[in-house]
């Protein structure tokens, strides 16, 4: 077995390490392993003249048109894809590390040249969007772990960062072409294989870091041996249907094990699925704590403010409304690592005076914000500003942090009664400033239910409340004067 690789050193005597440029013809291997980052460099240093770049017979490599004493790098590009159709034609592999594709508009002899240039493809899949994708995530697991590369997968697991996944509903039957190797947790197709005519195409992810001393003579033995199983378990050639017919001892049974086989695995995955879904729906106001963005805490808070009662849209790209009754008060939400300002009430302010104009209504406003989102709730100093502060209080419009939202949200999904919830709605409408969120002391409230289990039954875990907490029954206690504690006011 013969491998050669592009732009990625895979240490070994079985394997011909070369640039774009400098290496012998493609098609001389059994295999191709590239590396697209690496390939998109030696383009854009070549044109640049940045690096210098030699042929396999040291001619230099230049931007634009063969001249008698350097070779073009338009030529080069589509040298190497025709070299790629051979190898693939001849039912060689091409491996290559997954990451999504960039223009190069800087090759100027050849129109339309991007990072994917040199790879041949199956009629219908496009190395760009919609179906290959950018995208970031350290979880990747074996969809089929009979699949030759799903030993590179499981050889490097935890060691491997997917830099682009797959959308195969955008590939015109995909089932004919194509195969999934490899999924994220989220269900991304992180790992694919094409059918190119004879030969076939694989895109895995690569690795989280640089891989130096004994990590990459691990990635080059999983690679390796991923390619040499791939090689030796199919020639390009499918069976016949009539092969089916010749029998071999043995044979009815290994089926019939598989098919039972699969048959459970499908129903353990789909168990899987099911309890992972179940566990992302529970587990997912968790964010509230710690999550920001409009993708992230955003859709969280509304999610929050209906489990209250209030209805809110779900749709992200409209301003979000809390709706009680008759009563509407606009919303607001804001995030961050550090301590959150002031705009989020700039914002509800002119959300405000735009809605006053229009309707000649003057709502109630609604700040709910995640200010030093990476600190536990119980230590943060300042997650909001003492603007922040002022203004809300001076104009009437609600602050509440997300913890005490995550409070809140506990509470009504404990099965809270309607009458209480309609009460908290109410309290947060008519909120003026910081929310205190009241969480009694478990120790007194055991105490309490011991002594007085009817009075116990009738106080509320977590209320909101415009008073000052008590000292023993409050865990979230109100805000200093400078609206240091982010936990209530």
């Amino acid at each position: 077995m013969r491998v050669v690789s592009l732009g990625f050193a895979l240490p070994n005597q079985s394997v011909d390490n070369h640039s774009i440029a400098n290496a012998p013809s493609l098609f001389e291997y059994d295999a191709c392993f590239i590396d697209p980052r690496a390939v998109s460099r030696q383009i854009e240093e070549i044109v640049a003249g940045t690096s210098e770049h030699r042929t396999a017979d040291a001619a230099p490599v230049l931007a634009g048109a063969s001249g008698a004493f350097h070779y073009g790098l338009a030529e080069l590009l589509q040298q190497r894809r025709q070299e790629l159709v051979r190898l693939l034609d001849r039912g060689g592999l091409v491996v290559l590390l997954g990451y999504p594709n960039v223009p190069h508009p800087s090759v100027s002899a050849l129109p339309g040249a991007d990072r994917y240039t040199i790879l041949p493809g199956a009629p219908g899949v496009l190395y760009r969007p919609p179906q290959l994708l950018a995208g970031a995530g350290s979880g990747v697991r074996p969809v089929d772990p009979t699949h030759p590369f799903s030993v590179y997968i499981d050889d490097l697991a935890g060691k491997l960062r997917y830099q682009a996944h797959w959308d195969v509903a955008q590939v015109p039957e995909f089932d004919s072409v194509g195969t999934v190797i490899a999924r994220s947790h989220g269900g991304a197709a992180v790992a694919v294989e094409f059918r190119v005519g004879p030969g076939r195409v694989v895109f895995v992810p690569p690795p989280a870091t640089e891989p130096r001393g004994e990590t990459r003579r691990a990635l080059t033995a999983a690679v390796l041996e991923s390619i040499t199983r791939s090689l030796e378990g199919s020639d390009g050639e499918e069976a016949p249907a009539w092969s089916q017919s010749y029998g071999l001892p043995g044979l009815a049974e290994a089926r019939e094990r598989v098919e039972a086989a699969e048959s459970a695995f499908a129903e353990t995955e789909s168990r899987l699925v099911e309890a992972r879904a179940a566990l992302a729906d529970v587990a997912r106001f968790q964010g509230l704590l710690w999550r920001q963005g409009p993708y992230g805490f955003a859709p969280l808070v509304r999610d929050a403010f209906r489990a209250l009662g209030f209805s809110v849209t779900p749709d992200l790209q409209q301003p979000a409304e809390l709706k009680d009754g008759d009563e509407i008060a606009l919303l607001e939400v804001d995030a961050s690592a550090h301590t959150v300002k002031e705009q989020s009430y700039l914002k509800l302010q002119r959300r405000i005076e735009e809605e006053f104009l229009r309707s000649g209504v003057r709502r109630k406003g609604v700040i709910a914000v995640n200010g030093k989102r990476r600190v536990d709730p119980k230590n943060r100093a300042e997650p909001y500003s003492k603007t922040l502060t002022n203004a809300c209080e001076s104009f009437g419009y609600a602050l509440i942090t997300g913890d005490s939202l995550f409070t809140l949200t506990t509470y009504a999904l404990e099965d809270a009664e309607a009458e209480t919830l309609a009460e908290i709605r109410q309290t947060i409408l008519n909120a003026e400033g910081v929310l205190v969120v009241e969480e009694r002391d478990e120790a007194v409230a055991d105490a309490d239910d011991e002594a007085e289990p009817e009075a116990a039954e009738e106080e509320p875990a977590a209320v909101p409340t415009d008073e000052p907490p008590a000292p023993v029954e409050a865990a979230v206690a109100g805000a200093s004067e400078d609206g240091g504690s982010g936990e209530g006011g």
